[in-house]
């Protein structure tokens, strides 16, 4: 029991003996008394001689310009990512974008086949070399994708049409076009391409049969295609007509224009159906 008390006392004692020490400015100060010895009071103070020269110390109202160049330089070394922007703000900004990858101007994107009028925006407003090109090239890709569309448009508008006309598929497409070129001027005809229904089977049909109706005068100088080639519905719908009619020379064997006649039903026939050709 008394071997305990007297462990108790010396840890007592040697916790109290450095702060005896202290002048009673020091003694009684709150932080230091949470220090219990004289190795924790040193650690302490290397830990903060090392933080204090690690750290930098922004400089005074009155600090010099080279105080200030010296802060910075420290402050650039230390954080090489961190942006030192100038104060003048148009050079600010300026300096911003080089950091993000602007180049020096609409000429440095080094971009061929963009539009000079978009580089000189792209510049204006901070875009970086990286975010131009990745324009172009997504530009370029849309291009091409839209020039593929066209096409498969295109021909699945003619195959369906080819099949729908057989050998009249020329001549509705001039009709079509000869509707085209009479009765819609230059911005129309451009709407039709860049919207697509030019391509369209509906609008195309819509025109043939425009085109059909024109007459040799206002057809002149267009497509002139009316070689009267009949679609496979037109085809049948002649040769339903000769053969209700008893009367007509096909239908009379005897007749002295018979033989023309079956010469016509078999023109007639191969366009109704042209795949038999």
């Amino acid at each position: 029991m008394s071997d305990e008390v007297s462990d108790e006392v010396i840890v007592e004692e040697s916790s109290a003996s450095w702060h005896e020490g202290l002048s009673d400015e020091y003694r009684g100060n709150e932080s230091l008394s949470q220090i219990p010895d004289l190795d924790t009071l040193a650690k302490s103070y290397l830990d903060a001689q090392q933080y204090a020269g690690g750290s930098i110390r922004i400089p005074g109202e009155d600090a010099s310009t080279d105080d200030w160049s010296a802060f910075n330089a420290k402050l650039q070394d230390k954080v090489p990512t961190l942006l030192n922007l100038p104060s003048d703000e148009e050079e600010a900004r300026a300096a911003m974008y080089a950091r993000l990858g602007r180049p020096d101007s609409a000429d440095g994107y080094g971009i061929d086949g963009a539009d000079p009028d978009f580089l000189q925006w792209a510049f204006d407003n901070g875009l970086s070399s990286s975010q131009v090109k990745a324009w172009q090239e997504n530009t370029q890709e849309q291009g091409q994708q839209n020039e593929t569309d066209h096409d498969l448009e295109m021909q699945e508008a003619n195959d369906l049409l080819k099949k729908e006309w057989g050998h009249a598929y020329d001549t509705k497409l001039s009709q079509a076009k000869n509707a085209v070129l009479a009765y819609a001027d230059a911005e129309t005809q451009q709407f039709l391409l860049d919207s697509g229904l030019a391509n369209n089977p509906g609008m195309i049909r819509l025109m043939a049969g425009i085109g059909a109706t024109l007459t040799e005068d206002e057809s002149a100088g267009l497509q002139s295609g009316n070689n009267f080639t009949l679609s496979p519905t037109e085809a049948m719908d002649r040769i339903s007509e000769v053969r209700r009619n008893t009367e007509h020379p096909y239908n009379v064997a005897n007749h002295p224009q018979h033989r023309a006649e079956v010469e016509k039903m078999e023109r007639l026939y191969s366009q109704a159906y042209p795949e038999a050709v």
